[in-house]
């Protein structure tokens, strides 16, 4: 991402933006946190948005960087998703979303990266927090005749005939959205799945361990309370350490939230 570098004029001295994937982690954290808040109605965050990416990210990296600075990186960040998008939707490619590989060959690379050459910077490395990527662009990035990944792997598999449409509502995760998480959820339910201690069992001790690590949640916050609650229901407490990823849990959390109280 070194082509987002820019220097500047004397008369408007700048810090030089330096993306670094720790620095690229807390950008797309903070995308999906305003995504989720409903600070992103269409394709673009609103000036709260904005205002509040770059307060969060000055105050978690220490670095001040502008809003053009961010908005460049915002624009890079999605044509990745882009180019990964209608890489894995490419049937030619066999992405396997199960074992995160490709399975098409020399020759297939060859022939896809002559009229696609962006794509080459997944050709041995997937693209990085692509769950986060996937809720805040999602619905909003139109690439052909492909479809996102979620989408085409639930026709494929033949578990929905038919695709609701994408409206992001202001304050919570797209029901879409929580429905994919289910997806993967259930796809992963025949595995079992090993704790530090052993076999889980989904245990209230074990789902507060696994919040406390999440460093979007601050302890003692409403999200973080709620959470407790949401844990009383061995259910929740089974969908909320199933789900892979910190960000992934939060974006639960958050649309659990929006949703009303818990059902015990």
């Amino acid at each position: 991402m070194a082509s987002e570098q820019r220097t500047y004029g004397a008369s408007t001295p700048k810090v030089k933006a330096n993306w670094t994937p720790a620095f690229h982690k807390i950008f797309v954290d903070l995308c999906l946190e305003q995504t989720l808040k409903g600070n992103k109605p269409g394709t673009h965050f609103t000036k709260e948005g904005w205002r509040n990416i770059a307060d969060t990210f000055c105050k978690r990296s220490g670095l001040r960087y502008d809003k053009k600075q961010l908005k460049n990186h915002w624009d890079v960040t999605k044509e990745q998703w882009k180019v990964w998008c209608k890489l894995v939707g490419t049937s030619s490619m066999k992405w396997d979303p199960n074992t995160q590989t490709f399975g098409a060959s020399e020759e297939d690379w060859t022939n896809y990266l002559q009229t696609n050459p962006d794509a080459a910077q997944f050709r041995y490395k997937e693209l990085q927090l692509a769950d986060q990527l996937e809720t805040i662009f999602d619905g909003t990035v139109t690439i052909g005749e492909t479809e996102p990944p979620t989408q085409r792997r639930k026709q494929n598999d033949g578990s929905a005939s038919s695709l609701l449409p994408i409206r992001v509502a202001e304050n919570a995760i797209p029901y879409r959205k929580f429905q994919q998480h289910c997806d993967a959820v259930e796809s992963r339910s025949t595995v079992t799945v090993q704790s530090v201690q052993g076999e889980r069992n989904y245990s209230i001790g074990e789902c507060i361990e696994c919040l406390d690590e999440i460093e979007e949640v601050e302890p003692g916050s409403e999200l973080y309370l709620f959470a407790l609650d949401v844990f009383l229901k061995k259910d929740y407490r089974e969908i909320f350490l199933q789900l892979k990823t910190p960000g992934i849990r939060v974006a639960w959390l958050q649309w659990r939230k929006s949703a009303g109280p818990p059902l015990h």
